[in-house]
């Protein structure tokens, strides 16, 4: 009678676990699929799916494992560093929303934000949902997993990064966040503060008018073809900082 034995390959798993580590990191903090409406299973699947066919491409070195605590928070603050830039441009878009909406008059209209679970603007929604839409239409979601793939050769499993590496550009690049936001804002800003100054001018020439029925209206409608038009510049405005990578060798 012959027995079965089954060897269970330890260090392959562990291999495969501390990949997920960076993988999720990765994934998960970035837009679309770290969206709340994706099931959580989904995403655990996902990531161990990934995470499964990146330890094929990356060598196993055992000397990296010896001291699992603190290799662990390494490849997560990797992963989550390989995102930042695509986190800073929503953070933009959401800044900016915030700011049309202002004038807009649509900052007292609130709703709840599926990315951060917080209260924001009806504008602020509807640019990151045109983000969503900006990174699908242009790959966006391919280069990140080519840089978390390239990520591997840079800084394999066990590597040690220091915090001249990514602290000043990460701090660079946040800077982003308010210029992206006034860029976005901009026209719109330019078109209702002169539609208010015209509509003031000649309020003191006909003092009759009754100016707070005959503004809001106006200013909204100019304001949202002003924002539309503007709309063709904004690949321009948020692209370059998509590619941004604040961790460098």
């Amino acid at each position: 009678m012959t027995s079965l034995s089954i060897a269970i390959p330890y260090f392959y798993l562990l291999h495969v676990l501390v990949i997920s580590i960076r993988v999720g990191a990765t994934l998960l903090f970035a837009p679309i699929w770290g969206h709340p409406g994706l099931p959580q299973y989904l995403r655990v699947m996902l990531v161990f799916s990934i995470a499964a066919g990146v330890s094929v491409i990356v060598p196993f070195n055992p000397d990296a494992y010896t001291n699992p605590g603190l290799i662990l928070p390494i490849e997560f603050l990797i992963g989550l560093l390989l995102t930042m830039g695509i986190r800073i441009a929503f953070a933009g878009l959401h800044m900016g929303g915030q700011f049309v909406s202002y004038y807009l008059g649509f900052s007292a209209v609130q709703t709840i934000d599926p990315q951060t679970q917080n209260r924001s603007t009806i504008m602020s929604g509807y640019f990151t949902m045109l983000g969503y839409v900006m990174i699908l239409a242009s790959n966006q979601h391919h280069s990140i997993f080519r840089a978390l793939a390239d990520s591997y050769k840079v800084f394999p499993v066990g590597s040690s990064i220091s915090l001249n590496q990514w602290f000043g550009p990460l701090v660079s690049a946040s800077q982003q966040i308010f210029i992206i936001g006034w860029k976005i804002s901009l026209p719109v800003f330019v078109a209702t503060f002169i539609l208010e100054a015209t509509v003031g001018f000649i309020a003191r020439m006909q003092p009759q008018i009754n100016t707070m029925v005959v503004t809001a209206p106006l200013k909204l409608l100019v304001g949202i073809v002003v924002l539309g038009a503007s709309l063709t510049f904004m690949p321009r405005v948020i692209g370059p900082v998509l590619n941004t990578m604040v961790l460098h060798r």
